[in-house]
């Protein structure tokens, strides 16, 4: 489901601090505190053939577990994904044109920077269960990515590749405003696309 609102007054030149400042407090004040596996939220700002995302779920919807490493196959898969994260694009548009031209990844704090990554910087946290309790056990992924869309509509649809790549994510909530409108979709059952004109 879409929902779309005419902005009633004009947008500063860089939307992605309008989406820093304004979405990210905007999902934690609409579900503060929430840790749930399956649900993730994205969002997004887009200016003429530029797309600012902001990437947030929990790490068991992309690793399958929350905890440090415990193998090499293990810790493999923790440098796949920061790797994925870095260079592909969380959603694309149809023509499959979109392409990132800047990204950062933070696992439980740690940073990885597209153009300079320490893939074990993410390790060095606190261990926990894999069913941890209480709020200080959960870790999350926050990704921020800069994409360049060629041939973008007004009412542009993307796909949202992430939920492709991480089948466990189950439900997305997606927040996005354009130069003209904002609104928000939610992509669950199977749906993997949210167009800024519906």
């Amino acid at each position: 489901m879409n929902t779309k609102h005419p902005l009633r007054h004009t947008l500063p030149a860089c939307l992605s601090l309008t989406v820093a400042v304004l979405g990210a407090n905007a999902l934690a004040t609409e579900n503060p505190g929430a840790h749930r596996h399956g649900h993730a939220q994205l969002q997004v700002a887009v200016e003429a053939n530029r797309v600012d995302l902001i990437f947030t779920s929990p790490a068991h919807n992309l690793a399958g577990f929350e905890r440090d490493a415990r193998t090499p196959e293990e810790e493999q898969r923790l440098e796949d994904i920061a790797e994925w994260l870095s260079s592909q694009p969380l959603v694309d548009v149809n023509a499959g044109s979109c392409t990132v031209t800047a990204a950062e990844v933070h696992a439980s704090g740690a940073p990885h920077d597209r153009h300079h990554q320490d893939h074990h910087d993410h390790h060095d946290h606190h261990e926990h269960d894999d069913d941890g309790h209480g709020q200080e056990g959960h870790r999350e992924y926050e990704v921020t990515q800069q994409l360049d869309c060629s041939d973008m509509s007004a009412d542009q649809t993307f796909t949202a590749e992430v939920m492709a790549r991480f089948p466990e994510i189950e439900v997305l909530s997606v927040q996005w405003v354009s130069e003209t409108a904002q609104g928000s979709a939610r992509l669950e059952g199977g749906q993997t696309g949210f167009s800024l004109g519906d």
